[in-house]
């Protein structure tokens, strides 16, 4: 198998995206994995997303690098972009990187074409409680077969209990919590797999919310959190102003040792950088 003939050692990228996770929300509630990870790392609580703070058009941008002007995409609907921007999945696989991708929302598989994806799993929807813990689930139990060097983990139920009881709800809070355990239980799969020293961890969001709602210019839906920590990555930075859920997609790449394609928008964040 190819995963048997690679480097084990070599840099990989593990990215979480907590849906409708809030920044003052995610410093409330009990997530001391996510903390240690801010505390160790780089962080914004201030990043900013794209308008409309929508599921789909915001990890659009999260994942190809540009902003909803360029890729078109301003609702949940998928439709084929006009002028194509690869995405960090397709760009990996251009140059020769192992990719996987676990999900519990349907709609995000748009996010890598046919054949980009060498390991994937998903839910249709991340309604239930537990769904969260299924894609956790599966992406431990596969990672051996992935070997891959960037890996997407979404964790979709957050955004369905505040849908459900409003946005810094308890509920809600506690959602965060339990995405939370997820990572951690992913992360100490890593470790025992001896990945974790050589492994950038990214954690973000792609929207906030209010009350039951999100999709406004509001600072409650438009800010998110952006956390740098592990390989590459400066100990205990407070990033500046101004950095964009587009700017992942950029920097991930740069830490996997990719070119930056000349369609995307976003930059790297070179604050957040060891060199």
């Amino acid at each position: 198998m190819q995963s048997t003939q690679r480097d084990p050692h070599r840099r990989r990228v593990l990215l979480f995206s907590i849906d409708g996770c809030r920044p003052d929300a995610l410093q409330q509630a009990a997530a001391p994995t996510i903390h240690a990870l801010a505390a160790t790392g780089a962080v914004a609580w201030n990043a900013r997303t794209v308008m409309p703070s929508c599921t789909l058009p915001c990890h659009t941008s999260m994942l190809r690098g540009v902003d909803t002007p360029r890729h078109g995409i301003t609702s949940n609907d998928f439709h084929p972009l006009v002028r194509p921007v690869p995405s960090l999945f397709e760009h990996s696989k251009a140059h020769g990187l192992r990719t996987a991708f676990f999900l519990n929302w349907e709609q995000l598989r748009d996010l890598a074409g046919p054949g980009f994806v060498d390991v994937g799993c998903h839910l249709a929807e991340a309604i239930e409680p537990g769904s969260d813990e299924w894609i956790a689930d599966r992406a431990i139990e596969q990672r051996a077969f992935a070997d891959a060097d960037f890996t997407f983990v979404y964790l979709g139920h957050t955004d369905e209990v505040g849908h459900r009881h409003g946005w810094m709800s308890q509920p809600y809070l506690n959602a965060i919590a339990g995405a939370d355990r997820c990572i951690a239980r992913i992360m100490d799969a890593w470790q025992a797999a001896g990945w974790l020293e050589n492994t950038t961890v990214c954690v973000v969001s792609d929207h906030g919310g209010h009350e039951r709602t999100h999709g406004t210019d509001h600072d409650d839906d438009i800010l998110i959190p952006f956390i740098l920590s592990g390989a590459g990555i400066k100990h205990g930075v407070s990033l500046p102003d101004g950095i964009r859920v587009f700017d992942t997609c950029c920097t991930l790449a740069h830490l996997l040792s990719l070119p930056q394609d000349r369609t995307w928008e976003g930059r790297v964040v070179q604050e957040a950088l060891v060199s």
